[in-house]
C-alpha cells in the first residue's frame, strides 16, 4: 500500500482495531497480466444500482443457497474472500445479507483501489485473481471460521490462464464461492439498429483479444468446476438500461464504442454514426437495452 508505511501494517493491534488496513501477500501481481480495461472509481460508483437491482431481481435464490450452506456448516463467524474487490461495492451489497459475523478479505492488483475508504477494517491484498491460492495459503489462521470466495463483474477480464488458475483455486479452498456479475455477451436492444451486429462483433472481437475468453469466461470456468465435481448452481442477472439510468447508460454506450472502434478503426464512422443514434434515442427516453450477466454459486463435494 502507497499510503501506509509497513511498520503500520503490521502492528496486529492497529490492525485489529480497524485504524489501519493490513497489505499480505505483496507482489504477486509482477508477472500477471492487467485486466482488459481498468476499472475507475467512478465508474464502479455508477454501475452500483444496477449491479444491486440485477442480483436482487436474479440471483437471491443463490444467496439463500449460500446461507442454508453455512448454517449447515455451523458458522457463527464466516471469512469473506473478495477478488478483485474494487471500491467495495460487493462488500457492501453482501455485508448485510450475511446473517453472520464477518471478516473480510479484499484483493484487488490495483492499489489504489484497494485504498478505497468503504473496504474500511478488511485485510487488503494486492494480488491478482490467478494468485488466489497463494493468496488463501497466505491468510494468518481464521480461527475455524469458514472462508466464502466471492467476486463480482471480474470473470470476463481475465485471461484464460487466470480463469484456469482461479478454478484450480476454488477447487483447492474446499470454500463455497459466489460469483457475480460475469457478462456472458448477449445484449438486446430494443428498438433494433442495422448497426447492432456490426458493433458485437467489433466489442466482442475486443474483450477476446490476446486470447482473452472475454464473454465466454464464466461459461469455462463454470464447465471447469462442473468437471471437477463441485456443485454448481447458476442464475441470470441481466441489467436493464433505459431513461431511469441515462448517465450509466450513455457512458455504458461510449465505452462500447470506442473499445469496438480499437479493435476495427476501420469502421470508425459506422461506429460513431451508430452511436450517435443510440445516444439520440437515449435522449428522447425512447432506448432500452438489456445486458446479459451471470451469477455462479459454486458449494464444495
Amino acid at each position: 500500500m502507497t499510503t501506509r508505511t509497513e511498520e503500520q501494517a503490521d502492528d496486529p493491534a492497529r490492525v485489529a482495531a480497524g485504524e489501519v488496513p493490513a497489505a499480505v501477500v505483496p507482489g504477486l501481481t509482477a508477472g500477471a497480466v492487467p485486466p482488459a480495461v481498468r476499472a475507475s472509481a467512478g465508474w464502479l460508483a455508477l454501475r452500483r444500482e444496477a449491479d444491486e437491482e440485477a442480483r436482487d431481481h436474479g440471483a437471491g435464490g443463490l444467496l439463500d443457497r449460500l446461507v442454508r450452506h453455512l448454517h449447515e456448516c455451523g458458522a457463527a463467524v464466516v471469512r469473506v474472500v473478495d477478488v478483485g474487490a474494487g471500491t467495495g461495492a460487493n462488500r457492501d451489497y453482501l455485508g448485510p445479507r450475511l446473517p453472520f459475523a464477518q471478516e473480510w478479505v479484499v484483493v484487488d492488483h490495483d492499489a489504489e483501489l484497494l485504498g478505497h475508504a468503504d473496504h474500511r477494517d478488511a485485510l487488503r491484498v494486492e494480488a491478482g485473481a490467478g494468485d488466489l491460492d497463494e493468496v488463501l495459503a497466505g491468510l494468518p489462521p481464521g480461527d475455524g471460521a469458514p472462508t466464502v470466495l466471492t467476486c463480482a463483474a471480474l470473470l470476463d477480464v481475465l485471461d484464460r490462464p487466470d480463469v484456469d488458475r482461479f478454478a484450480e483455486a476454488v477447487d483447492r479452498s474446499g470454500a463455497p464461492a459466489l460469483l457475480s456479475l460475469s457478462v456472458t455477451g448477449s445484449v438486446e436492444w430494443s428498438p433494433e439498429d442495422p448497426g447492432d451486429a456490426g458493433l458485437r462483433a467489433s466489442f466482442d472481437a475486443h474483450q477476446r483479444r490476446r486470447g482473452r475468453p472475454g464473454p465466454d469466461a464464466v461459461r469455462m470456468l463454470r464447465d471447469d468446476l462442473v468437471g471437477r465435481g463441485l456443485r454448481v448452481h447458476a442464475a441470470g442477472t441481466p441489467w436493464t438500461l433505459d431513461a431511469r439510468r441515462p448517465e450509466l447508460l450513455g457512458r455504458w454506450l461510449g465505452e462500447r464504442v470506442e473499445a469496438a472502434v480499437e479493435e476495427s478503426p476501420e469502421q470508425v464512422s459506422a461506429l460513431r454514426a451508430w452511436r450517435a443514434r443510440r445516444l439520440e434515442q437515449l435522449a428522447g427516453g425512447r432506448l432500452d437495452v438489456r445486458v446479459d450477466h451471470e451469477d455462479l454459486l459454486v458449494l464444495p463435494r
